[in-house]
C-alpha cells in the first residue's frame, strides 16, 4: 500500500516506516509511549467495573 502511495517503489514498513513517522508525526515521539491495552485479573476487573466481587465458599467433604 505504501509503495503505491509514496513515490518510493522500494519502500518497506519494516525498513523505512519509523523514519517516515519521524518526518510526518514528530509529536508522536515527544512523549513516552503507553500501552493501549492492559491485562488485569478477574478481581481487579470486577473492582474496575463496579460489580460486587464473587466469593466462593469451600465445600465440605
Amino acid at each position: 500500500m505504501f509503495r503505491g502511495l509514496l513515490p518510493k517503489p522500494g519502500f518497506t514498513w519494516s525498513e523505512h516506516g519509523e523514519n517516515l513517522l519521524h518526518r510526518r508525526k514528530p509529536w508522536y515521539f515527544e512523549r513516552e509511549p503507553h500501552p493501549g491495552v492492559s491485562v488485569v485479573g478477574e478481581r481487579l476487573g470486577e473492582l474496575a467495573a463496579g460489580t460486587r466481587p464473587r466469593f466462593t465458599r469451600a465445600r465440605r467433604a
